[in-house]
């Protein structure tokens, strides 16, 4: 049974490896004039760092550009100084609730500190993935739910060029395939000795190799075929070269995440990128800066042009003498040739095809993070608008698989606390018994989105001012409060330096009643100066009326 289901697995992901042939040629080109290190350059583990075949590279300004993309990318939508998301009851009747805002606040900050521990490799992970995001468009990052260990998480990139992947009718991934080498020791670790073919013990028997050989192994994750199985997916380990099956487990959830830009073909999962996008002015750019290179080596020291009566041979070095470089009448026999270039023309062509790959990068829409003291905030929204619409449909998709991969870490830490690996907080009644917690992005390109009802707010209250002037009753009718909490939304401020609306009025309160006092204490010093000033006038009336 092992062995044939060993087999499908292998016969079954080398069919899915050859239905993507078409977009793996393309990514190979992308790989060529961006990424020269990556995998798709087929070569090997040596080869990547051949010194000759990197000295072919003109141009690092698609390498910069992807670079700078992957990075802005990541400031966008998981910037690692910020909480990019938060936790809300799917009620929004409880949303002022205390003791569901405490539950929450804890839950978001723990969930946070285990992604960023060192030991989790979240960070680590998260750059490589993107970076294969806009280079390719598909990037993958791996969530394993660790056991006796102080993160209960560990992340991983996964190369595109490793893994194939389907999706269901959802558009959701739910099988993925993973072929990538082991070495003999490293099995061993991982599935224990008695699980391993004959060939791969032998391999960590032999002093020669010390377990250091390599094999091909395949991890298959797809729906659960058994009934009886408690698990969503079956999570298989296959040893490729021997057809052996090493573990059989499970998944409760997909610990494989992609996602792709935009796909072009409804049977593959697969889809166009930004580096697909900048494919012809990247080689276009790679072509001007050879040109260009050459017209400038050829200005600088230009090809010599010796006439026939010239018998010597002319020494170019600073400060060299050459002989019979001149006849009996003063003419040059040898000399510099003027090729009538324009050096300066190529360089032109370069910045043309650099600025076209710097756009297809998004790298002048991502220039929108960029501070600009002089702009006012309503012009800033504008701006910030502007961007929205155009940085939110590419990235939608990235954020779906961020949305799964945070609703498999929700569920793995529910898991470990239930089992007391873990302490969370207990979750209210009132919020388990009303749906319980959702998500909430509070990442750049979600304050991006939200720019556009804080920039409509703006304009709105504005033109009530305007109006004002004529009747100031008119500003009866905005909630001011309300006004200036969706601003410090809609800018991105940390909801720390608002404070609670409850806070708010009780402030109003004592302040009101602290002017109340004030004022009664006012009024009443006044009355006593008014009597001070009355007493002698008083006093001399009575005085007055009693000699009468």
């Amino acid at each position: 049974m092992a062995d044939s289901l060993a087999n499908d697995i292998i016969v079954r992901e080398a069919a899915m490896r050859s239905d993507r042939v078409g977009f793996r040629s393309i990514w190979a080109q992308i790989a060529k004039q961006c990424d020269p290190l990556s995998d798709f350059n087929d070569t090997s583990p040596s080869e990547k760092w051949d010194v000759e075949r990197l000295a072919k590279i003109f141009n690092s300004r698609p390498s910069l550009a992807l670079e700078r993309a992957s990075s802005a990318a990541i400031s966008l939508l998981v910037p690692s100084g910020d909480m990019w998301h938060g936790l809300k009851p799917i009620d929004d009747d409880l949303v002022d609730n205390k003791a569901v805002q405490e539950y929450v606040d804890i839950f978001r900050k723990r969930l946070f500190a285990w992604r960023y521990d060192s030991k989790a490799g979240f960070q680590a992970s998260v750059g490589p993935a993107f970076r294969e995001m806009m280079a390719y468009g598909v990037p993958c990052l791996h969530c394993e739910e660790r056991f006796g260990s102080d993160a209960p998480f560990l992340y991983r990139h996964i190369p595109l060029e490793q893994t194939v992947f389907s999706v269901n009718s959802s558009g959701i991934e739910d099988t993925a395939f993973r072929k990538f080498p082991m070495t003999a020791k490293q099995m061993a670790e991982k599935f224990g000795e008695s699980n391993l073919a004959e060939p791969v013990k032998r391999a960590l028997d032999d002093p020669k190799v010390r377990g250091e050989k390599h094999f091909d192994v395949i991890n298959a994750v797809y729906p659960r075929i058994s009934d009886r199985s408690r698990f969503a997916f079956d999570d298989v380990y296959v040893d490729v070269s021997n057809k052996k099956v090493m573990r059989e487990g499970g998944q409760y959830e997909m610990p494989y995440l992609f996602s792709s830009f935009g796909r072009v073909d409804a049977r593959l999962p697969y889809g166009y990128s930004p580096g697909m996008r900048a494919l012809p002015d990247m080689k276009g750019a790679h072509r001007a800066k050879q040109l260009f290179m050459r017209a400038a080596e050829k200005n600088v020291d230009p090809p010599q042009g010796v006439h026939p009566d010239f018998e010597g041979v002319l020494n170019l070095n600073a400060g060299a003498q050459n002989r019979g470089v001149f006849n009996s009448r003063g003419q040059q026999l040898a000399g510099p040739l003027n090729m009538g270039g324009n050096p300066q023309l190529g360089n032109d062509v370069f910045e043309f095809f650099s600025n076209d790959v710097n756009a297809s990068f998004y790298l002048d829409l991502f220039a929108v993070f960029l501070n600009k003291p002089d702009t006012t905030a309503t012009e800033a929204l504008i701006r910030a608008q502007e961007r929205a619409d155009l940085l939110s449909p590419p990235f939608e998709q990235q954020e779906a698989m961020l949305g799964r991969l945070i609703s498999r870490e929700i569920s793995i830490l529910n898991r470990k606390a239930e089992n007391g690996e873990i302490n969370l907080p207990i979750m209210p009644d009132v919020l388990r018994d009303n749906g319980g917690i959702d998500l909430e992005f509070t990442s750049p390109l979600a304050q991006l989105r939200k720019s556009r009802q804080g920039s409509n707010n703006l304009q709105a209250i504005n033109a009530v001012g305007q109006l004002a002037q004529f009747d100031p009753n008119v500003l009866d009718i905005v909630d001011f409060d309300e006004a200036a909490y969706e601003v410090g939304q809609s800018f991105g401020a940390s909801a720390t330096i608002w404070k609670d609306r409850e806070a708010v009025q009780e402030f109003r309160a004592a302040k009101a009643q602290a002017e109340q006092q004030a004022m009664a204490q006012q009024q009443q010093a006044m009355q006593v100066e008014q009597a001070a000033k009355l007493a002698p006038a008083m006093k001399m009336m009575t005085e007055t009326g009693g000699q009468q």
